[in-house]
């Protein structure tokens, strides 16, 4: 990966983590079930605190993210449009997270050593992600602990 894919790349996943917040905040206002709904606005706000802890590399290396409104707009259209009910949410997170880590892990390799510290902070919020789905299933209360421990750690300081 280049210096330029490597910038690239950063400010996609930044984009994500603001449409991902706002999918997880239309999902959380699709279900009725109130754990769920919990579990689900735990979720955007681990999305909002890894854009948040990111932000800083935006600004270090003079980037610009995407328009936060119509990345917003894009993730409540498409929690929508997918919302087929819990378990099967579920069944679509077990399937591609551990490839969003992956994704992850990558940019954090190729990324400047002065970025590694908030680079991995992005890569722990898909961390806590998976082990919240490791218990979703079984216990959705203990299961929200891992996203709670996230939001609870404060980004690194960019250098």
């Amino acid at each position: 990966m280049t210096q330029d894919s490597y910038l690239e790349t950063l400010v996609q996943y930044y984009d994500e983590e603001i449409e991902g917040e706002a999918y997880f905040e239309t999902l959380a206002n699709l279900t009725a079930d109130p754990t769920q709904k919990e579990a689900l606005s735990l979720l955007a706000q681990v999305e909002h605190h890894a854009a948040k802890g990111v932000a800083p590399l935006l600004v270090k290396h003079s980037l610009t993210p995407g328009d936060a409104a119509a990345l917003r707009a894009s993730g409540h259209k498409d929690a929508a449009g997918s919302w087929a009910g819990w378990d099967e949410l579920l069944d679509d997170m077990d399937s591609t997270y551990s490839g969003y880590l992956d994704d992850f892990r990558a940019l954090e390799a190729l990324g400047p050593s002065e970025d590694q510290p908030i680079l991995a902070f992005l890569s722990e919020h898909e961390v806590a992600a998976i082990a919240f789905l490791e218990k979703a299933r079984s216990d959705l209360n203990a299961a929200m602990t891992p996203l709670r421990n996230y939001l609870a750690s404060p980004a690194p300081v960019a250098r």
